[in-house]
């Protein structure tokens, strides 16, 4: 499981959700960190010896262009780039520690667990995760808005950001799970492409519940004029 940040963030018309720009980012995340990295590694996996995690490596590449292209748009780091820069690392060191490509995929996959364990943490410790991902994204350039934003926690708004970092952390374990299997079982090619396209897909699913329960549960402050 990988938490992705898409290529390409763009902030959603005044009118509401951009329907067209999530559409993009998602192709776009798709193409970086599933489709290039496969072909790559499709091409390069015959030159190398068996079970080297060269092609591997070099096929990780793609997700760095990926975020680097991101920070370069946003011109800054924010919760969310911060996920998925501790994802990239993840996934680098591991392939360079693990003695072989197998155990390499396998470790990989332990990704979600590890990041799904570390917002589990942050709910247990009154400090969810995604109270800080929807005040950056509230609160962003707007300082009127930040006030809101802590006056509505204040109110008890605080528990539905709890009750979504508990959820992200239990959906992140059981894809991790599931990705492990994948890793054992597939051929290494094929988890390569289908990982990351499993991954975006449990992340948008996992986008989609926590932003309709969150709008349920809490008033979003309007902008100060």
């Amino acid at each position: 499981m990988q938490v992705h940040e898409p290529a390409d963030q763009e902030r959603p018309p005044p009118g509401g959700f951009d329907h067209a720009a999530a559409r993009r980012s998602i192709l776009a995340s798709l193409i970086l960190n599933a489709l290039c990295p496969y072909l790559l590694f499709r091409a390069l996996e015959p030159r190398f010896p068996a079970e080297s995690i060269l092609p591997l490596l070099y096929a990780s590449l793609f997700p760095v262009i990926g975020f680097l292209l991101a920070r370069r748009r946003k011109h800054g780091v924010d919760a969310i780039a911060v996920i998925a820069l501790a994802g990239i690392l993840i996934h680098l060191a591991v392939t360079v520690l693990a003695p072989n490509l197998s155990m390499a995929l396998v470790l990989r996959a332990l990704e979600g667990a590890i990041i799904g364990a570390c917002l589990l943490v942050s709910a247990a410790i009154g400090r969810p995760v995604m109270l800080y991902v929807a005040r950056q994204f509230v609160s962003a350039g707007v300082p009127g808005k930040r006030a809101g934003f802590e006056a509505m926690v204040a109110r008890g708004a605080g528990r539905a950001f709890h009750v979504a970092t508990i959820v992200w952390g239990c959906g992140l374990l059981l894809m991790s799970a599931v990705h492990v299997a994948l890793a054992i079982y597939l051929p290494h090619a094929d988890f390569v492409l289908v990982s990351p396209v499993l991954g975006v897909v449990t992340d948008v699913l996992l986008l989609a519940w926590s932003a309709r329960y969150i709008l349920r549960h809490v008033s979003v402050p309007r902008a100060t004029q």
